[in-house]
């Protein structure tokens, strides 16, 4: 198997613990976070017939929702990883 693996006792395989699924994790809530409240302002523009603006106010609130949760999703990963910059407190 590969040399640098991890397992744990009963001899199952760590790749869940890899940074990389980390990563693909706040690339998928970046996405659902924005795509999501742009429906949800798509769909109040057309219960109130404001068209536009909902959707505009809520693709903004999905922007930072979502890159806010990515921020705090990468300082995560980067804590495991013992990389700088992923310290607690920042």
């Amino acid at each position: 198997m590969l040399e640098s693996a991890r397992f744990v006792p009963g001899g199952r395989l760590l790749i869940w613990n890899s940074p990389a699924f980390g990563l693909v994790g706040i690339g998928s809530y970046l996405a659902t976070s924005i795509v999501a409240m742009t429906l949800l302002g798509r769909w109040l523009d057309g219960q109130f017939d404001s068209a536009p603006v909902l959707t505009l106010v809520f693709l903004v609130l999905g922007l930072l929702l979502g890159f806010y949760g990515a921020y705090r999703q990468l300082q995560q990963v980067l804590a495991r990883t013992g990389r700088p910059g992923g310290g607690e407190g920042r």
